[in-house]
């Protein structure tokens, strides 16, 4: 996996830093439009950032060029990355970085905001808060383009990545592994039972995620905050490559502002509001 890890330039002495997880979605890298600009502002004095790539999502740096990588990738794989990210920040290696392994949230787009809910449900005590972006309510949403009986019986289909114009294997292993562990990867039963502070933005005008996966999150867990960004898209106006944040559209400064308001914010505070 690579992984960028942003520390603060003036960290307090001696103390342990609370650090944010990114998690990119079903066709993202670390490098997409807005990730590589987020510590420009989320990274602070009192708080880390780190960006990654998927083991399995087929980027070696900049580019789709492991396609079977992506092929055989599963929301499980997904999932036993985000649990790699948790044990490094809590491995000797994360406190070398004075990181705290009790102060991590988690910040999710698209696919990867259903990853970081399911995630809060299996390891609960390497999440402090969350925050999702555009994200799906259900892994099947990923597959509504899909005839499923073509799947089983080809057993590899393709789906079109508008942006790069490729055409991108999904073997029927991914298939397999998420019809196996449907009940254990409920993106709307880990929001019903987390007690995480939870903090759900979506654009209502997303093309890709419509905005009802985000009410229907909202309504599963009962002490969310959701936040509509209204007339916006699945990135919330951002197109790839974005030279740097000050090119980002107001809307998405206002996606960002209360993010990070929102990861300032103590657990106390939160529940008192």
């Amino acid at each position: 996996m690579a992984v960028d890890l942003f520390l603060p330039e003036m960290a307090p002495i001696g103390e342990k830093i609370p650090v944010s997880v990114f998690c990119h979605g079903f066709k993202g890298f670390k490098d997409w439009g807005f990730i590589p600009h987020l510590h420009d502002y989320l990274v602070t004095e009192k708080r880390a950032l780190i960006t990654f790539n998927h083991s399995h999502n087929g980027v070696d740096k900049t580019d789709f060029d492991q396609l079977e990588m992506f092929a055989h990738n599963s929301v499980g794989q997904e999932l036993r990355d985000l649990e790699s990210v948790a044990r490094w920040i809590a491995s000797e290696e994360g406190e070398g970085y004075h990181l705290h392994p009790e102060k991590i949230d988690w910040i999710g787009h698209s696919r990867g905001g259903g990853n970081v809910l399911v995630f809060s449900h299996l390891f609960p005590d390497w999440v402090r808060s969350m925050v999702i972006w555009a994200a799906i309510d259900d892994y099947e949403h990923l597959f509504k383009s899909i005839s499923i009986e073509q799947w089983k019986k080809d057993e590899r289909v393709f789906i079109h990545n508008a942006r790069t114009k490729q055409e991108m294997p999904l073997d029927i292993s991914m298939l397999n592994e998420y019809e196996q562990n449907k009940s254990r990867y409920s993106i709307l039963e880990a929001a019903r039972k987390t007690d995480k502070p939870l903090l759900v933005i979506h654009g209502t005008a997303d093309e890709s995620v419509p905005y009802s996966a985000a009410e229907n999150i909202a309504n599963a867990c009962q002490h969310a905050v959701l936040l509509p960004v209204q007339d916006q898209s699945h990135t919330f106006g951002v197109q790839h490559p974005l030279e740097h944040l000050g090119k980002a559209p107001i809307d998405f400064w206002d996606v960002l502002e209360n993010t990070k308001e929102f990861l300032e914010d103590s657990l106390e505070d939160y529940y008192l509001d």
